[in-house]
């Protein structure tokens, strides 16, 4: 997982202020209390400790009309399955990929989403009543506070330096700004609440240029985020849509610039995506002894001069494909089912693990085999238990992509049918290609 740009923010910050030791240290001096009605500092006895900002992401998530982005902070619980991959790592703005949407990341992944998970710190003091705003300016996205409820004053803590097309944007934090947890007693409180947390008092910040105080922000017109094709916006899948095409595995109509999310997949389309997939995360030798012409029909119904011919005689090359048993045909332009897509899919996970297998140098190891049942090793902790797929055909695959990266989902996202014989949707299988890229996001060499 690539480190956060907040990390190497905290980092530097605690170097500016003469040493992580003096900067991280929790403080042991109990804040007093207040009788003053108007001071803004909360009288609590909590302290504060350091945390790894390696495992957190600051994070401006897409929200509604009256409140166009909200403040997320994610925490990586255990260590897999990422809650998060970065999408142009080393770029601006940070665009997030956000996995935690993925998959049932209880006990994986920790969200703060509100005031009861975060606050914050200054010199030593809770802020009693601030209150926190991600706001639009000029095409960047400012984190702020209001000291209180009634204060006209916003104090910038961090900026997105941009906006991601799909509105996911990590959130760097400001010079003096780092993340620390509440703790009572010596122990961290079991909410997990984050302090943004910063040695200046409040009248510094407001007073100082290095302090990131503003005057009040009037927010502009809301520009929704950029999305690949105009009519995917309000799809479920929009986000997964817009990276499928970002990575080149998926296209639009060129006749009219659309998507069509809702429209069904041929299976020669539905191979043409899968092996777009492999390209990503197949090493790069086995693509190269991929065919890349052929002279001779792959199979009965699928002439060689077909435009999908090359990449259906690399599918069954690599085994993702096989024609149908006693006919020998393929039938390209049948439309393909769910269960059929996650066939595919299985099968390409399976060429991956074997052409990564014993690999030991990636940060994100490449999933594996299961040496008992031969099938992929699952990663998710909670998998969906679909109530349809009993005595199907491609039940126990379907099971296997459920606990796999969460390729396999309920039908719409919701309920417990997966629908398997239902023709594979343009933004389900979109979906499927960028779960299997990013989730784990390695690429065995």
């Amino acid at each position: 997982m690539s480190m956060l740009k907040a990390a190497a923010l905290t980092a530097a910050t605690l170097g500016v202020l003469g040493g992580a030791g003096q900067a991280i240290a929790p403080n042991s001096a109990s804040v007093q209390p207040t009788v003053r009605q108007t001071d803004t500092r909360l009288a609590q006895t909590f302290d504060t400790v350091a945390i790894n900002a390696a495992n957190f992401l600051v994070v401006a998530v897409p929200g509604s009309v009256a409140q166009p982005y909200r403040l997320y902070i994610v925490e990586q619980v255990q260590a897999s399955p990422p809650c998060w991959s970065i999408v142009n790592p080393g770029g601006e703005p940070t665009q997030v990929n956000a996995l935690w949407n993925s998959f049932d990341f209880t006990g994986i992944c920790r969200l703060q989403r509100d005031s009861n998970g975060y606050a914050v710190r200054l010199n030593g003091q809770d802020v009693a009543g601030a209150r926190f705003e991600v706001n639009q300016r000029n095409g960047d996205l400012l984190l702020q506070f209001a000291p209180s409820t009634v204060s006209r004053d916003r104090i910038t803590i961090g900026r997105a330096n941009g906006i991601s097309p799909t509105g996911f944007t990590q959130i760097d934090l400001n010079p003096g700004w780092s993340l620390t947890k509440r703790t009572f007693n010596g122990q961290i409180v079991s909410s997990h609440l984050v302090y943004f947390t910063n040695d200046l008092t409040l009248a510094q910040l407001q007073g100082s240029e290095t302090g990131g105080g503003t005057p009040p922000v009037v927010t502009p017109p809301v520009t929704p985020p950029a999305l690949a094709f105009n009519d995917i916006r309000g799809n479920r899948y929009a986000a997964e849509i817009t990276r499928a095409a970002g990575l080149g595995v998926i296209s639009g109509f060129p006749e009219d610039g659309t998507f069509r999310p809702t429209a069904p997949l041929t299976r020669e389309q539905a191979v043409s995506v899968i092996m777009e997939t492999a390209r990503v995360v197949l090493p790069s030798s086995v693509i190269a002894e991929l065919p890349q012409a052929v002279f001779s029909a792959p199979f009965s119904d699928v002439a060689a001069n077909r435009w999908s011919a090359v990449k259906i005689q690399q599918a069954r090359q690599l085994g993702i494909v096989t024609g149908d048993a006693g006919t020998g045909r393929f039938r390209p332009a049948d439309n393909v089912s769910r269960a059929e897509l996650m066939a595919m899919a299985n099968k390409l996970a399976l060429v991956r693990a074997d052409a990564g297998a014993g690999d030991t140098t990636s940060t994100s190891p490449v999933p594996g085999r299961d040496q008992a049942t031969g099938g992929i090793i699952p990663n998710i902790s909670n998998p969906p238990a679909f109530t349809d797929i009993s005595g199907h055909w491609a039940e126990a695959t379907i099971r296997q992509m459920a606990a796999f990266c969460a390729i396999a989902t309920p039908l719409n996202e919701t309920g417990t049918s997966f629908a398997p014989n239902t023709n594979a949707l343009r933004d389900y299988t979109a979906a499927v290609a960028v779960r299997a890229i990013d989730c784990p996001a390695a690429r065995p060499q």
